[in-house]
């Protein structure tokens, strides 16, 4: 079940993401990173993608995969997957026309609805800074409960700049978990190409 929720995931972040529209306008990142909480800390690697809207804006999604503080398998994916997840659950013969409409749905509203948006300033020509607002991601198994939970994060982003079009990526900030109110700090790092 866990290899193709996986495979899932590759494909659809490989496929929506690489035909941005403009130059520049995609920015893919090779990512890890750590989330603590009181009970522990989540550690995981994967793909965090901006698809800007203008220079300043871009709309933010983030697919991890790793571990939780029980060394449980965990992910990270916006909020609107956790809908496909769900989906994934259903065997084949559960499945009727009006399913199979609901997932066509499901899918388009995965890349309709991002988790959340950055805004990004330009202090230096090698230097960007993002501040970014994450409303609506989710974190499977965050609570080692074998589900998705809806979470939120606030931080900020630098995107130091060793090309025009690569950069590395430090990232710090808090993680909120809708269900119970816990609050978390994230932190880490990755390579980013702009497309």
């Amino acid at each position: 079940m866990r290899n193709k929720v996986l495979l899932i995931f590759v494909l659809i972040v490989l496929v929506s993401f690489t035909r941005a529209q403009r130059p520049n306008d995609l920015r893919i990142s090779g990512i890890s990173e750590v989330s603590h909480f009181s009970n522990g800390a989540l550690t995981s690697y994967g793909v965090f993608v901006e698809y800007f809207l203008n220079k300043n804006f871009s709309m933010n999604y983030q697919y991890t995969f790793g571990t939780n503080q029980y060394g449980r398998f965990y992910a990270h994916y916006p909020g609107t997957v956790s809908w496909l997840v769900e989906a994934t659950k259903h065997t084949e013969d559960e499945y009727t026309t009006s399913a199979n409409d609901a997932w066509e749905v499901i899918l388009i509203a995965t890349f309709a609805i991002p988790e959340g948006v950055s805004f990004h300033t330009y202090p230096r020509k090698w230097l960007e800074i993002a501040p970014f607002i994450n409303p609506f991601s989710a974190d499977y198994n965050i609570l080692n409960n074998d589900r998705s939970t809806i979470t939120a994060s606030l931080g900020i982003r630098s995107h130091i700049k060793l090309t025009s079009n690569l950069s590395i990526v430090p990232h710090f900030g808090l993680k909120y978990i809708y269900s119970n109110n816990q609050t978390g700090t994230i932190y880490g790092i990755g390579l980013g190409w702009l497309f």
